[in-house]
């Protein structure tokens, strides 16, 4: 403006300074941004996704320490019964073997004669099986070898199956007196016996044992279970024509009880001796009662000789009044030195009395069995 002050202008702002892509000073710009601008940051590259992590491991199953090998606890060692017998006499010394054999070479002895006569009554037929029980009024009276001979006399005797039973709730002797082998007790067995009452024979041949006799051997060892043997042998009565039953010790316990209330027939085995004859009286007194007729008619009393010094010792008149108060037969079984060895029985090796008194004995019971 002519003649004044130039218009006051503001602060003057520097010059831009040149970018690096700026031409140089003097060089005109050849296209791109225009000079002294900023080139934006170059874009980032695509952030990486995070690594892919594993799946975490299952921890393993915590490993049980070794266990050694369990073995089983050793059995305990059984005695071996046989090995325990020695030579085993026969029931009749020599000198009386030699004098039957030249009496029956002049003559028939009286006594083979009423043998062949008893033999008659062993055999008598019965409709239904018979339950012989054969008991005593404390041990050591020879029970169990009188039940032992008489089941041998009936199996020998008859056509028909016999059975010997042995009804001791802790395992008696009779199977080791018939010499059969180990086939477990009562308890073991009686779950199959009794599912097999229904069958035949043949389903008892796995469970029982026989002798060469043929006669069958139940065993007993049924301990805590008074019932069972009584249980059994009703239920097997109706495969055997004849069933003898070896009761416990004494005729007052609960499996002795159990037998005799279901026996068709009861042997009484008291021992030869002047304390063996009491003991029994004073027992028949007390399971007779009032009606001892009733209660006393299936009893059959085998007075056993177990020692020659006892029986010597007898009064026989007074045993003979003390047990014909009864009014039951009594059979004298003779010593023989066979049973008394207390070994396996083979009733070939008995004495000829003996099984003629045997023989006698299974005729009486056959006689007084009344059906139940």
């Amino acid at each position: 403006m002519p003649g004044g002050r130039p218009p006051e202008q503001g602060p003057r702002r520097p010059p831009p300074v040149p970018g690096p892509d700026a031409p140089p000073q003097g060089q005109p710009w050849r296209g791109g941004p225009p000079p002294g601008t900023r080139h934006p940051p170059p874009p980032r590259p695509p952030a990486r996704p995070p690594p892919r992590q594993p799946p975490p491991r299952q921890a393993a199953p915590p490993v049980a320490p070794p266990v050694a090998p369990q073995h089983p606890a050793p059995a305990t060692p059984r005695t071996d019964a046989t090995a325990l017998v020695g030579q085993v006499g026969r029931g009749d010394g020599t000198g009386r073997r030699v004098w039957r054999t030249v009496a029956r070479m002049m003559s028939s002895t009286s006594a083979s004669r009423e043998l062949a006569e008893l033999a008659a009554g062993s055999q008598l037929p019965v409709s239904t099986g018979r339950r012989i029980a054969v008991t005593s009024v404390r041990g050591g009276a020879g029970k169990s070898a009188i039940a032992a001979v008489l089941a041998s006399v009936y199996a020998a005797r008859r056509a028909d199956p016999v059975l010997a039973a042995d009804a001791d709730p802790d395992g008696g002797s009779l199977a080791w007196r018939l010499g059969t082998r180990d086939v477990g007790t009562l308890a073991d067995l009686a779950p199959r016996l009794l599912a097999a009452r229904g069958g035949d024979l043949a389903g008892l041949e796995p469970l029982l044992s026989r002798t060469s006799t043929g006669l069958w051997v139940l065993p007993g060892g049924a301990p805590g279970q008074p019932h069972l043997a009584r249980n059994v042998t009703r239920a097997l009565s109706r495969l055997f024509a004849v069933c003898v039953t070896d009761c416990g010790r004494g005729m007052d316990s609960p499996a002795t009880v159990e037998v005799l209330s279901e026996a068709h027939a009861v042997v009484v085995v008291t021992p030869a001796t002047a304390d063996g004859v009491r003991s029994t009286c004073d027992a028949l007194e007390r399971v007779a009662g009032a009606d001892r007729a009733a209660s006393l008619s299936r009893v059959v009393i085998a007075l056993n000789t177990i020692s020659r010094d006892g029986r010597s010792a007898l009064n026989g008149r007074a045993v003979r009044d003390a047990l014909g108060r009864f009014d039951v037969p009594v059979v004298t079984v003779p010593h023989d030195r066979h049973l008394a060895a207390a070994a396996p029985i083979s009733t070939d090796r008995l004495g000829e009395a003996t099984m003629a008194e045997a023989t006698r004995l299974a005729g009486h019971l056959l006689a007084h069995a009344k059906q139940l």
